[in-house]
């Protein structure tokens, strides 16, 4: 499948023609950093594999309403096409810490005019008085340390949306020796060994 507008369109059929035009415009932007934000290689793939796996969230974001984290943001993936999916109706915080991502995120916020997202420009666990309803990650760290810096931003229904790879079930083994929770994995279609693990009441167990 050649990476394209038509091809993430063939995949994901209910986006809108507007999110598709806002997606090639932050694309362009991608590509016109002098800093690395994707690998090389991935350059080639950004519609069929970095938008795609970013949008696939949306159908275990249901309600309205709800304020989005998405830690370690980065690039913006997936927070920014989650952004413009849902546009006003949840609000939606990049977390990230690095000066430069910072700046080329909040150039994204302006450009895209994404009037319901902002920057938190330090790392989540010092994130204070601030908790979220969903949680976003990509790409950040194996799954107990992810639960340790962002247990402090979980109300008692927060759910977890994480992007996961081959080694996931061996994360979750590790996790469970301090963490309670429920969990349900769901498999990419289109590339074997891929998840997203949907996590949900999370408790730390007593140890």
């Amino acid at each position: 499948m050649i990476d394209s507008p038509d091809a993430l369109k063939e995949l994901l059929p209910n986006v809108s023609r507007e999110t598709i035009e806002k997606l090639a415009e932050f694309r362009e932007m991608i590509l016109a950093e002098d800093q690395n934000l994707i690998s090389k290689n991935d350059k080639n793939f950004i519609w069929t594999r970095h938008f795609y796996d970013s949008l696939r969230l949306a159908q275990f974001i249901t309600s309205n309403g709800n304020d989005i984290i998405d830690i370690g943001s980065g690039a913006g993936l997936p927070g920014i096409p989650v952004s413009l999916l849902f546009s006003s109706k949840n609000k939606v915080f990049l977390c990230e810490n690095r000066p430069k991502r910072v700046s080329f995120l909040n150039k994204c916020i302006v450009n895209l005019d994404l009037k319901n997202t902002e920057v938190i420009p330090i790392k989540v666990e010092k994130i204070e008085n601030k908790k979220f309803d969903i949680i976003l990650a990509r790409a950040v760290s194996q799954l107990n340390h992810l639960l340790s810096i962002s247990y402090n931003i979980c109300k008692k229904n927060t759910t977890l949306l994480l992007h996961k790879g081959v080694h996931i079930d061996e994360e979750i083994v590790q996790a469970t020796k301090y963490w309670e929770f429920t969990h349900v994995l769901h498999e990419n279609e289109r590339e074997k060994g891929s998840f997203i693990l949907e996590l949900k009441n999370i408790i730390k167990s007593i140890t």
